[in-house]
């Protein structure tokens, strides 16, 4: 026998609100509006009335209902069983299909992951390059003195060549005048010198030289350093190995680590000159260019990358002292 609660799908230890959600889901499956049937709503809605009143393990009698509903009734059971079967192997199929673009999705991050690092190499290469123009200008300057080097050399042979003709013109006058005369030595002609032109060739430009950065493994705080070749500075090292130095001049520079470096650089940052293994840029403005940000800020984000201020303002004050300044 079946009984109120396997009617509407309930059991003794469901709460009124369990009770009220399990209706409404089957008045919506089987209401007449729905492909329903009048009589699947009023047996619903008599095991609903039955449940809540405390009557659910009670046994369920059709006695009013004919022969031919229970036969409708078995039909769309039937068909709704069947239906949900159908459901099912879509779900089953979705499912599949599902797995088929996480797959090509998985594919294409690993695609768009190589092409990116393909990207950013391309890009390190031009910082590179960016960071030591005197490589590009002492190649030109070379260039530039063997072409003008050349250019002097054949004027010079040109000049030599025109004093020797001269000279030659000059002692045959001279053999034909001292030939006429009697009683007089004649004096052997005159060899033309040969002119030795020394090529001209421009000095080689000096590079300038920095005075290096003393290294620390001390990550995350301001330090003074106070070198003996140069005057005191106080700096600060972050996880990557890149700097950021505050010298005498109240300036604040940032040393790039060369290995570590992969994008483009924002405009705030104007190339000096390269150091060790280092790209040194100057702060010209914006965030961290002044003593302000660094006092008021916990950290600074500078090329994509983070700094503390921790032990910045004591730093700082030591700094000025010994620059003078304090």
């Amino acid at each position: 026998m079946t009984t109120f609660h396997d009617l509407l799908g309930t059991t003794e230890h469901s709460t009124t609100n369990d009770i009220k959600k399990r209706y409404k889901l089957l008045s919506h499956r089987l209401h007449p509006d729905k492909s329903g049937s009048v009589l699947l709503m009023q047996i619903v809605s008599h095991a609903y009335h039955e449940v809540l009143s405390g009557n659910g393990n009670k046994y369920c009698e059709l006695a009013d209902v004919s022969h031919k509903q229970l036969l409708f009734a078995k039909k769309y059971v039937h068909k709704l069983k069947r239906d949900l079967e159908i459901q099912q192997i879509k779900n089953v199929e979705l499912e599949q299909q599902v797995l088929e673009l996480r797959k090509k999705l998985n594919y294409q991050s690993d695609e768009n992951y190589r092409l990116i690092e393909t990207l950013e190499k391309e890009q390190r290469k031009i910082l590179v390059s960016n960071a030591m123009p005197y490589r590009n200008n002492s190649t030109q300057k070379r260039h530039r003195i063997i072409k003008y080097g050349l250019v002097i050399s054949s004027i010079a042979l040109n000049v030599g060549l025109a004093v020797a003709a001269i000279i030659l013109t000059k002692s045959n006058v001279a053999d034909s005048v001292i030939s006429k005369r009697e009683n007089r030595l004649v004096e052997p002609p005159v060899v033309p010198q040969k002119v030795v032109v020394e090529e001209l060739i421009p000095p080689k430009p000096k590079l300038t030289t920095h005075q290096p950065l003393e290294l620390t493994k001390l990550v995350g705080e301001w330090t003074v350093f106070q070198p003996i070749d140069q005057p005191p500075y106080i700096a600060i090292r972050n996880q990557t190995g890149s700097y950021i130095v505050q010298r005498c001049d109240l300036n604040f520079y940032y040393y790039a680590n060369m290995t570590q470096q992969r994008t483009l650089l924002p405009a705030n940052l104007r190339f000096i000159h390269q150091q060790q293994n280092f790209g040194v840029y100057n702060i010209a403005y914006g965030i961290g260019s002044e003593r302000d940000h660094w006092v008021n800020s916990q950290s600074i984000k500078i090329n994509r990358e983070y700094f503390s201020n921790t032990s910045f303002l004591d730093s700082n004050k030591e700094l000025q002292q010994y620059c003078g300044r304090g």
